[in-house]
């Protein structure tokens, strides 16, 4: 896990900076981390702040975009957690971010859900989160670019390696590649955030179809 927290820092640090160059205190951008945790909302929020939108509902739109992945990781882990009261439910959902679903998921495959490993992990990143916002409050104003430092690639290349240990089926291969090529598709053609969800809806669509297909021709044998 602490490899990988190495990814939030550029993003911890750009986001800071942006914000305070939208104008928002410390104890603003300090809040916004420790009860939105969620990296790309609070960078696109604080972006649109700096460019003079103050709409609520823009804001809300742009924001909703950019999470709706989080629908489809939520619908993944929910057959977990029905034995879980409201408030844990509540809880995981709050904690719930790519890397502690990517790193909860491999683990659901090898040893069932925990509730301590998945409290565990979100509470690191939230904790590295917050720090991080607190160090680019601090030192903002000596980093003109935080994406132009030589760590930029920590992010991508954590992704990379959080996709492949779903990456050892037929069934993951081919919806990775789905995946990818919506992405990309999407991106060059699509204004916004849109490439996001249709990339997972895709890569979720083809992983459903495949392993009913599997499913139906096993049965059938």
């Amino acid at each position: 896990m602490l490899p990988i927290m190495l990814g939030i820092v550029p993003f911890g640090l750009a986001y800071a900076i942006v914000g305070r160059a939208a104008g928002l205190t410390a104890g603003e951008l300090l809040l916004m981390s420790a009860t939105v945790f969620a990296g790309a909302s609070q960078m696109i929020a604080v972006s649109i702040l700096n460019e003079g939108v103050t709409a609520v509902g823009v804001l809300m739109v742009a924001t909703l975009l950019v999470n709706l992945r989080h629908v489809l990781m939520g619908a993944t882990l929910a057959p977990h957690l029905e034995r879980f009261s409201m408030p844990r439910q509540a809880l995981i959902a709050f904690f719930m971010i790519d890397e502690s679903f990517a790193l909860t998921i491999n683990r659901v495959e090898r040893a069932g859900f925990s509730f301590r490993y998945y409290l565990a992990v979100g509470l690191l990143f939230f904790c590295g989160w917050f720090t991080v916002t607190g160090v680019g409050i601090a030192i903002g104003g000596l980093i003109e670019d935080p994406f132009a430092l030589p760590i930029e690639f920590v992010m991508p290349a954590t992704f990379m390696v959080l996709v492949v240990p779903f990456l050892q089926t037929a069934t993951g291969r081919a919806a990775a590649v789905v995946g990818a090529v919506a992405a990309v598709i999407g991106a060059l053609y699509l204004e916004g955030h849109w490439y996001i969800a249709i990339a997972g809806i895709a890569s979720a669509a083809t992983g459903t179809v495949l392993e009913t297909y599997y499913e139906r021709r096993g049965d059938a044998s």
